[in-house]
């Protein structure tokens, strides 16, 4: 029952969505030092999660939004094998911080 309303409401647009280009803006760079690795949720590479690239300048915010929406969770200590933790740095490429590495 749950779902049908999830759908239901996906479906008459009542959710917020992100603004156009919200992704595209929020990795924008022009050098390799302008990104940074950060885990991508709430447990990184070495908690069983995965990493991701993110503009140097919103790796503050970022981390303050993780950290209060992962509060209390636990991460198993097991290295992840996501293909993300591979990276060992993040890349400017075509104005977007992504994976180095």
């Amino acid at each position: 029952m749950r779902l049908a309303w999830k759908v239901a409401i996906l479906a008459a647009g009542l959710l917020p969505q992100a603004a156009p280009g919200a992704a595209a803006a929020a990795a924008a760079c022009q050098a390799d030092s302008d990104c940074v690795l950060v885990p991508d949720d709430c447990c990184g590479c070495t908690g069983g999660g995965k990493q991701r690239a993110l503009p140097k300048k919103d790796k503050a915010g970022f981390e303050r939004a993780r950290q209060a929406r992962c509060a209390g969770t636990l991460c198993p200590a097991v290295m992840s094998q996501d293909p993300s933790c591979a990276a060992t740095s993040a890349s400017c490429k075509e104005g977007k911080c992504t994976l180095g590495s």
